[in-house]
């Protein structure tokens, strides 16, 4: 039984940078037979294929990880005695060292702006220098644990560091045990194969943020810097930073000042300004940097200059006496108060961005000034250390701390600045950027000339995502009400095909819960249908019809029929997912009766095709022809919907196993993508092209067909796309015995679902994977699949699926001689089968039942289970399964003898099987016969019989299928060259 994705359709090593894993197999066995696998180096984190002849060749060298170490300053001072210990604690330790059990962990502590991070680039470089300590390399990833905005979850953290490491992405698990896990066990294989790696985490708020990045084993040393003191009861060591004494402040800026400009001798003409000026600072070494700056900035001006400035703030300093950030507060107040009035209104309106990063266009819309004379202000900003550069070139960040202080000087100055007209500037900046964006993921667009391509804004999209979902978040709050409306409908098309399925439903629940309490009731209205189409995209089915049902009392309030009609149709294909169809087919047809009523074709159109994607499903493909029909007399050539139904006509062909005439159908659609380059959805229809193809057994063109739209999906950026593309491509190659090739599509196919949070399409994609496996001879780890696939589709609420899974279950049990196990997993799947009304399903199980009790010796129970398999296909007008459980009627009957009976199913069976153009059946059937008619001494129709089999096997290329169909047709032909 095949299980396809929405569109009916390994083991790895790691080392960054090569592939590490060439498995190749050998040409010959070796001396006397025996079985080789030759595996040497690299670090495997599954179990590695075994074979005839495995040889793993790896890379001469694995590229180290690489984890971004920052650099760090060539001016240090006061912390050499903790330096030291640091630089002992990270050497590696031999195995008489005492304490070697524990995760080697060094905590920095202190408040902000203390030199946490200094101290731990500081000793991550001189320990990364010395031979042999770190051969593995080392991995750093600032946390932003005090950035509300900011901070990364552990899940995020473990995303970088894993990318660090050079886990390709689809490879990377989406829950935080299961990324936890695979870390742990990298950072382990590396230090077993002695290539230990060196972990930095800097600026972590908490130990929960901490606790699923620390490594497992005691060879991998950890550098953690936090505002807080975190224990974690691993025998970590804490160092508890100080501020530095007046010595140690006065030689940090005299060594700056000689850094900067050799022979700048300041500080010691000035020892007592030098040490004001530590003092006035409190000793924080940030706020001496800020300081020391300013004085580099300007070499002619006296240090008693720079102390008297500072003492001119005293009275402000005094007021945060008790706050442990009053030096960094005095210190960035001295740098804002150098800069230029412009200078100066740039930096505080930097604070109104509601996410971690903006670019320079989006501070040239705050400021209102030509993009490259913003560009030189943030340049010059930069310069002053008051932001930083964020991560590509144009892209800026500021540091919590000194977002905090713009946001208090912008409120100080709101009344000159004007900050409300800067954020409506930023706001409508993200919307109509937005909005010009989403119009070219639109069918049939028109680009507004925004973007050059599609490609470019996706792009865009991409790298403003997380500030255009800050924005929905928090523009009503500013007075933008609307900026939040309209820009959470903006970014349903970008949601939906990146998969951003929680913030699809955060931003569309914010749009609705604003249109409630600003009105108008008819937004609200649209808000909630949005709302629960997003919910319905997640799967939680029971919560969307709620959504659309509040909706829909809301139009019908305000007799608004025109949306009465849509939300029904949107209940309808809430309900279609939920596989009520009954309730589905009754909503598509009063939303099509009201759309007729309105005179609204289009609507009426729209709807029409959702009935007959529905009566597609329920396999009711002449009614679904019908629908079209009237939805043809609706349309005219050319238009969206026209597409919308080639797509729904051509699978009601498909259905009634006309091929050829889908594949001709689907083509047009296809064309009508490629005119309007239209590359994402003429991938989703070469999708369906080849569904029909491998049903025709047209399976090279299908793999053509399947390969291309991954393909494309890939380069369009649909990882969820691809998924489904690689899933059925997966059940082509493995049509075509192309097993390897075909565990590796689904592999990626379930791997991508599940990086794309779709466990529904994982479910399914690991049960096509079973399926492989089973043809590879490795039933036990089909078994796993399986079983592993039942319990995602439970999950996400999919009976349907779950009774795939089972059923498929079944036959890897039976596979492994555990047919108890093997008929319990068919008898739930036929229940689930029946509480969803899947009467084909249903079927399909009754047919593996008697394919068990068969191989079992119970020959009347499997004819008994086969007959009413056939009965229930006739039931569903199944033609092409009535025929296959004659085949297997057949099959039994042989094993007992009765072989008219059998000549008698088997007829029956090729009659059909070649009327519905399946030929491999059709061949199976024939040769059934034949069997039957040498049983019967029916020698020469046996002979034709047979015939007729190996002519079709050979035509599929069926050679092992066509071997035994050989043997039969020379033992009928040798019956009858006998003498009477």
């Amino acid at each position: 039984m095949t299980a396809v994705g929405k569109a009916p359709g390994p083991d790895s090593g790691c080392g960054g940078g090569a592939d590490p894993l060439d498995v190749l197999p050998a040409a010959s066995e070796s001396a006397g037979g025996a079985v080789v696998n030759e595996i040497s180096g690299g670090v495997f984190l599954s179990p590695v294929i075994q074979g005839h002849t495995v040889i793993l060749r790896l890379p001469p060298t694995v590229t180290p990880a690489s984890g971004g170490l920052p650099p760090a300053t060539p001016v240090f001072t006061g912390r050499d005695v903790q330096l030291k210990e640091i630089h002992g604690r990270l050497a590696p330790q031999g195995p008489d060292t005492p304490g070697g059990v524990g995760v080697a962990v060094t905590v920095l502590v202190g408040l902000g702006g203390v030199g946490k991070t200094e101290l731990a680039l500081q000793a991550a470089h001189r320990a990364v220098a010395e031979p042999g300590w770190f051969p593995g390399g080392l991995l750093f990833v600032d946390l932003f644990g005090y950035d509300d905005e900011r901070r990364l979850s552990p899940e995020q953290a473990l995303d970088t560091l894993l990318r660090y490491l050079a886990v390709p992405v689809q490879h990377i698990p989406v829950d935080l045990q299961g990324r936890s896990a695979l870390y742990r066990t990298i950072l382990k294989g590396y230090a077993d194969q002695g290539r230990r790696v060196l972990v930095i985490l800097d600026n972590a708020s908490s130990t929960d943020q901490v606790r699923p990045l620390l490594p497992s084993d005691s060879d991998t040393p950890v550098l953690l810097t936090s505002r807080h003191t975190l224990t974690f009861h691993l025998g970590e060591r804490l160092y508890d930073l100080d501020v530095l004494d007046s010595d140690d402040g006065v030689e940090l800026i005299r060594r700056l000042l000689e850094q900067a400009r050799p022979g700048d001798a300041r500080a010691a003409v000035e020892p007592t300004q030098a040490a004001r000026i530590v003092e006035l600072c409190a000793g924080l070494p940030l706020a001496l940097w800020v300081a020391t700056a300013l004085l580099t900035e300007a070499p002619s001006r006296p240090l008693a200059n720079l102390a008297q400035a500072l003492e001119d703030s005293h009275r402000r300093l005094e007021r945060l006496s008790r706050r442990s950030d009053k030096a960094v507060r005095a210190s960035f107040d001295l740098s804002y108060q150098a800069l230029s009035p412009q200078h100066a209104r740039l930096f505080r309106f930097l604070s109104l961005n509601p996410g971690p990063d903006l670019s320079t266009e989006a501070a040239a819309c705050l400021l209102d000034e030509d993009l490259f004379d913003v560009q030189d202000l943030l340049d010059d900003l930069a310069l002053a250390h008051l932001i930083g550069p964020g991560a590509s070139y144009g892209r800026w960040r500021m540091h919590d701390l000194v977002r905090l202080f713009a946001h208090e000087r912008g409120n100080a100055q709101a009344g000159a600045d004007r900050p409300l007209e800067a954020a409506s500037r930023l706001f409508d900046h993200y919307r109509l950027t937005t909005e010009a964006a989403d119009t070219l993921l639109g069918p049939g667009y028109e680009n507004p000339g925004r973007f050059a391509d599609l490609a470019q804004a996706l792009n865009w999209l991409d790298t403003e995502h997380p500030n255009l979902i800050a924005t929905v978040q928090t523009a009503y709050h500013l007075g933008h009400a609307d900026t939040s409306y309209h820009l959470a409908f903006a970014l349903t098309r970008y949601l939906k095909r990146r998969r951003h399925l929680d913030d699809w439903i955060k931003v569309s629940a914010t749009a609705a819960a604003l249109c409630h309490l600003h009105g108008p009731e008819g937004g609200t209205a649209l808000a909630l249908s949005n709302y629960g189409v997003a919910l319905a995209e997640a799967r939680r089915f029971d919560e969307a019809v709620k959504a659309h049902g509040a909706a829909l009392a809301i139009k019908r309030r305000l007799n608004d029929q025109r949306g009465v009609a849509r939300t029904l149709s949107n209940i309808a294909t809430t309900w279609h997912e939920m596989r009520r169809f009954e309730d589905a087919v009754s909503a598509y047809m009063a939303a099509a009766r009201i759309f007729g009523e309105l005179g609204h074709h289009r609507g009426q159109a729209h709807t029409l095709t959702n009935l007959a994607a529905l009566l597609n499903d329920l396999r009711r493909f002449d009614q679904a022809l019908a629908v079209l029909s009237e939805v043809a007399d609706l349309t005219q050539e050319g238009n969206g919907h026209d597409i919308t139904g080639l797509m729904a006509r051509g699978a009601a062909l498909a259905g009634k196993r006309r091929f050829d005439e889908a594949i001709e159908v689907f083509n047009r659609a296809a064309d009508i993508h490629r005119r309007n380059a239209d590359h994402h959805e003429e991938a989703n229809t070469l999708n369906h092209i080849g569904n029909a193809m491998l049903q025709a057994w047209r399976v090279d063109e299908a793999i053509k067909a399947h390969t291309r739209a991954a393909e494309l999906l890939q380069k369009t950026g649909d990882l969820h796309g691809e998924a489904t593309a690689r899933n059925s491509l997966g059940l082509c190659l493995r049509q075509s015995r192309r097993l390897s090739e075909a565990a590796e599509a689904h592999t990626r196919a379930a791997e991508a679902f599940h990086d794309t949070g779709d466990r529904n399409g994982e479910g399914l994609a690991r049960t096509n994977l079973g399926m492989v496996l089973v043809a590879l001879g490795r039933p036990d780890q089909a078994v796993d699949e399986h079983t592993r696939a039942a319990k995602l589709l439970r999950k996400t609420s999919d009976p349907n699926g779950e009774g795939i899974a089972l059923n498929n279950l079944g036959c890897a049990l039976r596979r492994v001689g555990e047919f108890a196990g093997a008929l319990a997993a068919h008898d739930r799947a036929a229940e689930l089968f029946r509480q969803t009304g899947d009467r084909k399903s249903e079927a399909d199980v009754l047919n593996n039942v008697g394919t068990a009790r068969r191989e079992m010796g119970q020959f009347k129970e499997a004819i008994d289970a086969n007959t009413a398999a056939a009965a229930l296909y006739r039931e569903v007008s199944d033609r092409h399964g009535e025929a296959e459980a004659s085949t297997k009627i057949a099959e039994a009957l042989l094993e007992t003898g009765r072989f008219e009976e059998a000549a008698h199913a088997s007829r029956r069976a090729a009659e059909i099987l070649r009327k519905t153009e399946d030929r491999y059946g059709t061949a199976v059937a024939y040769g059934n016969l034949g069997v039957a008619l040498i049983g019967l001494g029916s020698y020469r129709e046996a002979v034709d019989a047979c015939e007729k089999a190996v002519h079709l096997f050979r035509e599929l290329d069926c050679s092992s299928e066509e071997t035994t169909a050989r043997r039969y047709l020379f033992h009928a032909a040798g019956e009858l060259k006998k003498p009477d």
